[in-house]
């Protein structure tokens, strides 16, 4: 039916540029273009719902089939994020035009060593500046950490399941006791890329060894 009356549609626009019936002008040729567009728009078939739904499914399908590809490369790096512990920060020195930079990572564990200080958590910090150079920095929230050069101080290093090594530690040069700096610091950083897992262990002023343990894993240090 509605292609009936497109046909009559299109003869009527005909009609309108020339006339080609007898007592008919052009306006007669308009009014029936007129009613002929009308009556095919509501004669025109309506899309089968059927083929909507199948329509809309396929588009679905298609776009949940693009989708993975973003996804999941935002899901491998959202996994690599919550693997590390590790955070980032860098400090700019003005004045000299250099920058130090820092990765910190916080133990797993708490120590309570007692009052004045009570519980605290261990830090373990890589920083590397032009001055210093690399430096391994192990410290606490409050505490006084026993380790000076004058007394050959040091702190003992499991990393993962390789046996427990010692390192040579000395103080910071303001007088801090909350921190000690870990010497052989190469050595040090070697092993701590590769590993999982870090047990330090060192004295505390009226407390002995302690033992902090930090995960490790997914150091990006260059």
């Amino acid at each position: 039916m509605s292609f009936l009356f497109l046909f009559l549609f299109l003869a009527a626009i005909v009609g309108v540029f020339k006339p080609y019936l007898g007592g008919w002008k052009r306006w007669h040729f308009g009014l029936a273009a007129f009613a002929s567009f009308i009556l095919v728009g509501i004669f025109a078939p309506e899309p089968d719902a059927a083929s909507l739904r199948e329509a809309e499914t396929s588009e679905k399908g298609q776009s949940a089939a693009a989708a993975p590809t973003g996804g999941k490369v935002e899901a491998a790096a959202a996994a690599r994020a919550d693997e590390s512990n590790w955070d980032y920060s860098e400090s700019t020195d003005e004045m000299r035009g250099t920058t130090t930079k820092f990765a910190r990572v916080v133990s797993a564990n708490e120590v309570d060593l007692d009052f004045p200080y009570g519980v605290v958590n261990g830090y373990l910090t890589v920083r590397q500046q032009k001055k210093d150079g690399l430096s391994i920095i192990f410290s606490v929230d409050k505490g006084q950490i026993l380790c000076h050069s004058f007394s050959d101080g040091y702190v003992s290093v499991k990393f993962d399941d390789q046996p427990i090594r010692r390192f040579s530690c000395t103080g910071a040069s303001d007088g801090s006791s909350d921190l000690a700096f870990i010497l052989n610091e190469r050595s040090f950083l070697a092993s701590l890329k590769k590993s999982k897992k870090v047990i330090i262990e060192g004295e505390f002023f009226q407390k002995g060894n302690q033992q902090f343990t930090f995960k490790t894993e997914g150091l990006n240090w260059q």
